[in-house]
């Protein structure tokens, strides 16, 4: 049913051990672009899991934080081609998308700022894979 567009169940980042996994690893990388900061790491798993946070001190009502966490997930949607696609050997990704600001922007904007930080994410990624993975 997934046509390679939309967001589904295996593809979100959850449960307590992965995401306290994903922000105290030694190897997990923290890039910002913002208002958007990105956590990543490599993983053993099959998929590029996502979590999106927007937090309450951010902003106080629930509309608000709501819609800038469907802003993150549609750009992500939208952009994640630019990620490097998960393999059976080099595994996938987990990248967490944390909210900095305190005022909300335009989706144009947003759509921007994600596409500037999937970018430094796979250049990262690209940099970190062992040499005789990208050779392969």
């Amino acid at each position: 049913m997934d046509n390679g567009h939309g967001l589904s169940k295996r593809e979100r980042l959850c449960g307590r051990k992965a995401i306290d996994a994903l922000f105290s690893s030694a190897d997990s990388i923290s890039l910002s672009v913002y208002p958007i900061r990105a956590v990543f790491r490599n993983t053993e798993e099959a998929d590029t899991r996502v979590l999106v946070s927007v937090s309450k001190k951010r902003f106080r009502h629930a509309v608000d934080r709501n819609r800038v966490k469907r802003q993150l997930r549609e750009q992500y949607r939208l952009h994640k081609h630019l990620l490097p696609a998960p393999t059976p050997a080099t595994g996938g990704m987990d990248v967490a998308f944390i909210w900095l600001s305190n005022r909300l922007h335009p989706s144009a904007m947003v759509e921007e700022k994600m596409v500037a930080l999937l970018t430094k994410i796979a250049h990262a990624a690209a940099a970190r894979r062992p040499q005789n993975e990208t050779t392969a």
